[in-house]
C-alpha cells in the first residue's frame, strides 16, 4: 500500500501550480466533477468556525456551507501557496478511494492527468533486489497543493458563505459562551460566536486543549512516530522498471536499509523530476554535520540509489533542518458542548499505512452524514459525531500502533507482529479456500477501501485467534501422536 510521505518544496510548488490553474470541469488538470449530491440546506442562518485550512479544515467548511451554514475557516499560517515553510515541509498524500470518497460526495473533481495518478511502487531491499506492487487509480498531491486545492474549490463553490482567515492562530475558546478567539494578522485579537466549532486544527489543537480543560476526565494520548526526516528534489534519472515505463503515471521508490529507520524514498514528479525523503530514527540527524558524512551514510546504507543523486541528496539534507514523520492521538472523546474534533486534531496517526489524510477527508464525508441526521439542530452534531467516529478512530489508531512492530523488528515474539502476520497468512489462504465466505483478501489488504477501521481490527483479532487455536490444536494433535507413538514403541 502506498503511504503518505514527506515531500520537498520543488513538488510542492509545481502541483500547486498546475491545480491553481485548474478550476473546474473541463480543465486538462482534473476530472469532470461528478455531479454533488444534492441536499436541502437544513442550517440556513446558522454559523460555523472551523479551526484549521488543511484539507480536512475546507473540506468540512465545504459539508458545511452545503447544509447551509456560514463558515469562518481560520488558519494560523499564511494561505498555502504563499507560505514557503508549508512548502517546505510537505509531503506527499496519495488519495485512496477512502478520501476520494468525500470529495467525490461534495463533487470536487480529481486530478485526471496521468503523472498524478499512481501506478504503483518499487522497493528497493539493501541487497539490490527489486519488487514492484501495482496500485493504480489513486491520486497523487503534495500536502500543501492539496490543501491550495481545497481551498480553492471551497470559495468557488461556496463564495457567500465560506470566508478564509490565514495569519489568524487560536488565541482561546470559551466553550460556555460560544465564542473563539484568534490573534489577528495585523494585531490585536478577533472573536467569533458559533452555533458549531469544528477543531481541524492538528495534532497540536487549540480547541481539543479547550475541550481538555472542559472536561477534566477527557483522556488525549500523543504519540510520536520515531522518525525525522529531510527533504531532496530535483534530480534525474532513469529510474522506472521496464513494467512501468509503457505508460505514464505517478511512482513511489522505496529504498530500506539494515535497519527499519533508516530510508530513502522517491517519488516522480510532474515535470519529470523526482523528490523524496531521506528518514532516520529521531535523534539521528544530530550526528551528521556536513554532507560528506550524508554521503558517507548513504552509500553505506542503500544499494540502488543512482550514484549521481547520493551528493546531491547529500548536499540538501546537510542544509535541511529535520522534521519530524508524524503522531498518534487519541481521544476519548471527539465533542463538547457546539464543539467537535476531526482530523488530527481527533486521531492523527503516523505515514506507515498512508491513512492520516485519507481518515480526515473520511471524518468529513461522516460529518456530512451527521448533518442530515440532526436535521438543522446543531446542539445535536457534536455527540452524533463522536457516537459516529469514535469507534473506527480507536480502530484506526491501535492499527497504526500495531504497524511499528515491523520497526521494531522482534518477529514472531512481539505480539502485535504475530498477530498482523497470522492475520494476513490466515486470511490469504481462506480467501483462495473460500472466497465466497471469507471474501477476496484479507482485512488488512482492504485500508485503502471504504471498510470501516472497526471492522478492519475486528477482522485481525479474529484471525489471529483462529489461527492461535488451529496451531494449539495441531500442537495436541501431534503430541497426542508422539505419546501414542512412544507408547506403542515401549
Amino acid at each position: 500500500m502506498l503511504t503518505a510521505l514527506p515531500n520537498s518544496h520543488r513538488l510542492a510548488r509545481s502541483r500547486v501550480a498546475t491545480h491553481n490553474n485548474s478550476s473546474g470541469a473541463g480543465s486538462p488538470a482534473v476530472a469532470e466533477a461528478a455531479p454533488e449530491q444534492q441536499v436541502v440546506p437544513l442550517y440556513s442562518g446558522q454559523r460555523a468556525v472551523v479551526v484549521g485550512a488543511g484539507p480536512a479544515g475546507s473540506t468540512a467548511a465545504m459539508f458545511l456551507a452545503r447544509q447551509g451554514f456560514s463558515v469562518d475557516v481560520f488558519e494560523r499560517r499564511p494561505e498555502p501557496k504563499q507560505d514557503a515553510v508549508d512548502t517546505g515541509r510537505a509531503y506527499i498524500i496519495i488519495l485512496i478511494p477512502r478520501g476520494q470518497a468525500a470529495l467525490k460526495e461534495l463533487g470536487v473533481p480529481l486530478p485526471s492527468q496521468r503523472e498524478f495518478i499512481t501506478k504503483g511502487t518499487v522497493r528497493h531491499d539493501r541487497k539490490g533486489k527489486v519488487g514492484i506492487s501495482r496500485e493504480e487509480g489513486n491520486v497523487t498531491f503534495s500536502r500543501s497543493s492539496l490543501a491550495q486545492y481545497l481551498i480553492d474549490q471551497a470559495r468557488q463553490r461556496y463564495p457567500s458563505q465560506i470566508t478564509f482567515h490565514f495569519d489568524s492562530a487560536c488565541a482561546g475558546v470559551n466553550i460556555e459562551q460560544r465564542q473563539v478567539s484568534f490573534s489577528a494578522a495585523g494585531g490585536g485579537q478577533v472573536q467569533r460566536s458559533y452555533d458549531l466549532l469544528v477543531g481541524a486544527d492538528g495534532a497540536g489543537s487549540e480547541v481539543r486543549r479547550a475541550l481538555q480543560q472542559h472536561y477534566p476526565d477527557m483522556q488525549v494520548t500523543i504519540d510520536d512516530s520515531g522518525r525525522e526526516y529531510k527533504v531532496y528534489g530535483g534530480v534525474r534519472g532513469d529510474i522506472e522498471p521496464e513494467e512501468f515505463k509503457k505508460d505514464p503515471g505517478a511512482t513511489l521508490h522505496l529504498w530500506s536499509s539494515d535497519d527499519p529507520w533508516t530510508t530513502v524514498t522517491a517519488h516522480s514528479n510532474p515535470d519529470g523530476t523526482y523528490s523524496g525523503t531521506f528518514s532516520l530514527k529521531t535523534g539521528g540527524f544530530a550526528d551528521l554535520r556536513t554532507a560528506a558524512d550524508y554521503e558517507a551514510l548513504l552509500r553505506k546504507k542503500f544499494v540502488g540509489v543512482p550514484d549521481d543523486w547520493v551528493p546531491a541528496i547529500a548536499q540538501q539534507a546537510a542544509a535541511a533542518t529535520p522534521s519530524p514523520a508524524g503522531k498518534r492521538v487519541r481521544c476519548s472523546r471527539l465533542d463538547g458542548p457546539g464543539v467537535l474534533l476531526l482530523g488530527d486534531a481527533a486521531h492523527a496517526v503516523t505515514p506507515v499505512f498512508g491513512q492520516g489524510a485519507n481518515s480526515a477527508l473520511e471524518s468529513c464525508k461522516v460529518l456530512g452524514s451527521v448533518l442530515a441526521e440532526a436535521g438543522g439542530d446543531a446542539s445535536r452534531v457534536p455527540q452524533l459525531f463522536t457516537s459516529a467516529r469514535l469507534a473506527d478512530m480507536y480502530a484506526l489508531n491501535e492499527l497504526d500502533a500495531k504497524a511499528y512492530s515491523f520497526f521494531r523488528r522482534r518477529g514472531l515474539l512481539d505480539p502485535d507482529f504475530l498477530q498482523l502476520l497470522s492475520h494476513v497468512l490466515l486470511g490469504t489462504i481462506l480467501s483462495k479456500l473460500v472466497p465466497f465466505l471469507y471474501g477476496p483478501k484479507p482485512a488488512l489488504l482492504k485500508l485503502g477501501s471504504t471498510t470501516p477501521y472497526s471492522t478492519i481490527i475486528a477482522a485481525v483479532k479474529r484471525d489471529s485467534l483462529m489461527a492461535a487455536v488451529g496451531f494449539a490444536a495441531l500442537g495436541v494433535w501431534l503430541s497426542f501422536k508422539l505419546a501414542a507413538k512412544v507408547m506403542v514403541g515401549a
